[in-house]
């Protein structure tokens, strides 16, 4: 009897286990979307563009040959439209087929007057839904993001796989930052962080006699509360991760020493920082230290830059050139009234008691912030030339 039970038990649990999903679906049932674009119309409707992934059973390419010789496109680009994104998804399917399937969709990109409007809005219906990645990636369309999802690739077939490999290539220059839908939701629920989504444009590029319109990354749009106020230029935008401590690498080019007219280029290596928050006779006082190690990657002119006197001297300009991009960031920000680096975050963190009254009127104690900037540069390494090439 009691070998009888244990059968018994072990029969149970594995029908519960081999039982599947309630509400699964066949691969083929679903239209597959790897990027979606939000856009807000003249009449106040949304309308949602979807890049959807086609079928191809039975070819081992991403791209099949159609009848006239051509070919075929991996993926399918569809709008609907609606007065809530929700009900644009609904209305889609007189035209959509298959369910629409966002398990896994990498890429959000809203439209530059949508986010004027307000972000918070457009992206409920993603925070809800339980087949929306939290890891997707942000960007806002300087123009409408349907155009964005109707351009090419010259590297991917995917234009979705394409803007994240941009992403991913942002580290080496540290110029434009990578946000995810995660991160987008921490800062909109915060009470003192202000969001900051990276841009995205359509540029021409010649290719002989044929101009194509091309995606490129570019700027950073800066958020008070949900709604598009401004941009960071990639200057601005390097001064912001220097002040997060997100500058992995990249490149400093400076005037050269005692050639004025020529440029150095030096290469970022590591860098890291600290910021300290203070209270001075009740006010904030906010220190930002940072502490970069370079090499020089490159010099346009033939002045040996091997001397001690020229190493500390590229060391004092790139340190300038760090204190310019971080007091430019500052400045717009601050103007702005946009408290995109967390100094509220870390000020919370520091004085708990004291927060509370600061945070009342956040706004107006970051303008005023009093921010001092400090900066450490070490040049390490010449590269395997240790003088330059002479004419």
């Amino acid at each position: 009897m009691k070998y009888r039970s244990i059968l018994y038990l072990l029969c149970l649990m594995m029908a519960l286990m081999v039982s599947g999903c309630w509400n699964y679906s066949e691969l083929k049932e679903l239209s597959i979307s790897y990027a979606l674009g939000i856009d807000q119309l003249d009449d106040g409707q949304i309308q949602l563009t979807l890049l959807i992934s086609l079928p191809m059973a039975g070819k081992s390419s991403s791209q099949k040959s159609n009848s006239n010789g051509g070919e075929e496109k991996g993926y399918w680009v569809t709008t609907m439209t609606g007065r809530t994104l929700f009900e644009a998804l609904s209305n889609g399917r007189d035209q959509v087929s298959r369910k629409t399937f966002l398990a896994q969709n990498k890429v959000i990109i809203i439209g530059e007057e949508a986010a004027k409007n307000g972000i918070s809005p457009l992206l409920d219906l993603a925070y809800r839904r339980h087949d929306v990645r939290e890891l997707n990636d942000v960007f806002i369309a300087k123009g409408k993001a349907q155009d964005i999802l109707e351009a090419k690739s010259e590297q991917e077939e995917n234009l979705a796989k394409a803007l994240e490999n941009l992403v991913e290539a942002t580290g080496s220059t540290s110029k434009a930052t990578k946000t995810t839908l995660l991160d987008v939701m921490k800062s909109l629920v915060s009470k003192t962080n202000d969001p900051f989504i990276s841009g995205l444009e359509l540029v021409d590029h010649s290719a002989g006699k044929e101009t194509k319109k091309l995606v490129k990354l570019s700027d950073t749009a800066l958020f008070k509360d949900d709604r598009l106020v401004g941009w960071f230029n990639p200057k601005e935008t390097r001064g912001l991760l220097w002040i997060l401590g997100e500058v992995k690498s990249g490149i400093i080019v400076v005037d050269a020493p005692d050639d004025e007219s020529k440029k150095v280029a030096i290469e970022i290596m590591k860098a890291s920082r600290k910021v300290k928050p203070e209270l001075m006779d009740g006010k904030p006082v906010m220190t930002v230290s940072v502490e970069e190690v370079g090499n020089l990657g490159e010099q346009m002119t033939s002045i040996n830059m091997a001397t001690p006197e020229n190493f500390k001297e590229l060391e004092n300009r790139q340190a300038n050139v760090i204190k310019e991009e971080i007091q430019a960031a500052l400045d717009k920000a601050q103007a702005l009234g946009v408290d995109v680096f967390k100094f509220g975050q870390e000020y919370h963190r520091k004085f708990p008691k004291e927060f509370p009254a600061l945070e009342e009127n956040w706004e107006e104690e970051f303008k005023n912030l009093t921010v001092n900037i400090e900066v450490k540069t070490k040049l390490n390494a010449l590269g395997l030339a240790a003088e330059p090439v002479k004419d």
